[in-house]
């Protein structure tokens, strides 16, 4: 085995570990990023797949505005994106079978159309909206006030600042559905996003829709020349440093030896940092790297290992000729929203009980959201369709019947498709290629266990205080994916940010001030 050394070494290469990597590279530091995938970017990896090229995963984001955590992170390691916004008008449709709304940016603009198209619930309306601007102010503060990740003794004197907070910290969307007294089609309206947490209103924890739904209302985006350059501008920004990204080299064994990493075993080489380890796996996966019961205590291990996986998703990805004209179907510079029955409790429970006939389906048309080439053919479309699914199912025919398995795979997209056909009819007549992604995909090429979506569940028990966080009980291992600190792109960057700062005790957050990221609309 050969025997390689690097100061600090980052076990996968999502974006949470090429962020990492980004920004000790930008201090000097000497990092290794091991990657298990043959691309960069975890799920904000592009692959190709004849002619048209798809994000994995990612299909729009937020926080790309000057001092927000994506220019921030930009600005820090000294790399430009430009980000196109989406239509301020529709960032998001929902459509129903009693509504089809169109979500502009700006929360106020949200709560003016709401009570135009819904005078009648002005009252439940008026109080959702407040309640949602409160709790994010309070969260906003709380954030600059306290490093949730890094407490002292003395936050908690703080705590009577944040009493409204504190006393939701276990509610629900349902909750304050309930508590507001809306009506069923407009709390499926006001969880239309449900997609982007992968949970329905009875179950998302309160204070991640709130923060959700507000990142969004300031901004929403796609970059101007995709997903896949803003992946290889980190990447970039690594290897011009001096850091090595090496992609196909999966993380066998952790070695842990007298309380901390020893060393780790990928592709058959041995690696050593000298400074720390920062894993970008999943910490249940990390943890079982070990194969040592022993290499943590048991309060260690159950704290590391004591969680529940968000859902798995079904991925259809299709490329169409130049004859289909999006405009024609509802679809622009936004993303749409199917519910077939408007009931987002049901249609969750149905669907992760294994029941997949006529899901709900999220729909992205990338090639309307910038007008830049490298994704499809000239006037030809993609479109990224999505839904959840049950991971079990897979997991078994994949191992025990591949003939099965495929027969599955078949059998899901078709129903995904009775979806989409009700908002594209002829749909098929455009279709060049398809290709489709299921549970066990993710966990094959990403090492998402269970094929999850977002890391740990994002339910009241375990957000807030109650996330992992980034440190362990091994001084030398951090952990730096979604399931430490938060999902979704800016989730895993601004996860980043603070690790690094956390290791080496030098600011990343808030260093430059000029914005180099530049947003458009188009």
């Amino acid at each position: 085995m050969y025997l390689f050394s690097k100061p600090y070494i980052i076990l996968g290469g999502g974006l949470g570990g090429l962020a990492t990597a980004a920004c000790l590279t930008r201090q000097g530091k000497r990092v290794l990023v091991l990657e298990r995938h043959y691309l960069p970017g975890g799920c904000c990896h592009t692959f190709d797949y004849g002619e048209y090229s798809f994000c994995a995963d990612v299909h729009y984001i937020s926080q790309c505005a000057s001092g927000h955590t994506i220019t921030e992170f930009l600005n820090y390691i000294e790399r430009d994106v430009d980000f196109n916004s989406l239509d301020p008008n529709c960032i998001d449709r929902v459509i129903t079978p009693e509504v089809d709304f169109k979500i502009p940016l700006g929360w106020e603009n949200l709560r003016s159309r709401l009570l135009y198209e819904f005078p009648e619930e002005t009252s439940a309306i008026n109080r959702y909206c407040n309640t949602i601007k409160h709790l994010h102010q309070e969260i906003h503060d709380l954030v600059r006030e306290v490093h949730w990740f890094d407490q002292k003794w003395y936050d908690w004197l703080k705590l009577p600042k944040y009493w409204h907070l504190f006393l939701k910290r276990n509610w629900t969307l349902q909750n304050l559905y309930d508590r507001v007294g809306l009506s069923a089609k407009l709390q499926a309206v006001l969880a239309g996003q449900s997609g982007d947490y992968a949970l329905p209103p009875k179950e998302i924890a309160l204070l991640t829709h709130t923060s959700l739904v507000w990142d969004y209302s300031e901004g929403a985006y796609y970059p101007k020349h995709h997903f896949r350059h803003f992946v290889n501008t980190i990447v970039e920004a690594i290897t011009a440093g001096g850091g090595v990204v090496k992609l196909s080299t999966p993380v066998e064994h952790i070695q842990v030896n007298e309380d901390k990493i020893k060393s780790i075993i990928a592709d058959g080489s041995v690696y050593q940092a000298t400074y720390a380890y920062i894993s970008d796996l999943d910490p249940k996966l990390t943890v079982q790297l070990m194969h040592d019961s022993q290499a943590l205590s048991k309060r260690e291990l159950k704290r590391l290992t004591d969680y529940e996986y968000s859902s798995s998703a079904f991925n259809v990805y299709l490329g169409l000729d130049s004859r289909f004209e999006p405009e024609n179907y509802g679809i622009g510079n936004w993303n749409l929203w199917y519910y077939p029955t408007g009931n987002l409790n049901a249609e969750y429970e149905k669907q992760l009980r294994g029941d997949m006939s006529h899901p709900w389906i999220f729909l992205s048309c990338p090639t309307m959201k910038t007008n830049e080439p490298g994704i499809a053919p000239r006037g030809h479309h993609i479109l990224e369709i999505a839904t959840v699914c049950p991971y079990e199912s897979f997991k078994v025919l994949h191992k025990t019947d591949p003939k099965a398995y495929k027969a599955k795979k078949r059998e899901v997209y078709q129903h995904i498709m009775t979806s989409v056909r009700e908002l594209i009819p002829d749909l098929d007549k455009y279709a060049r290629m398809k290709v489709y992604g299921t549970p066990t995909t993710s966990e094959f090429y990403l090492g998402q266990p269970q094929g999850n979506i977002y890391g740990a569940k994002l339910v009241p028990q375990q957000v807030g205080l109650n996330r992992l966080g980034y440190t362990t009980e091994l001084p030398n291992l951090f952990f730096v994916g979604a399931s430490a600190g938060y999902p979704s792109v800016p989730g895993v960057i601004g996860n980043a940010m603070d690790v690094v700062e956390l290791m080496t005790g030098q600011f990343v957050w808030g260093q430059v001030k000029t914005n180099k990221a530049v947003v458009t609309a188009i």
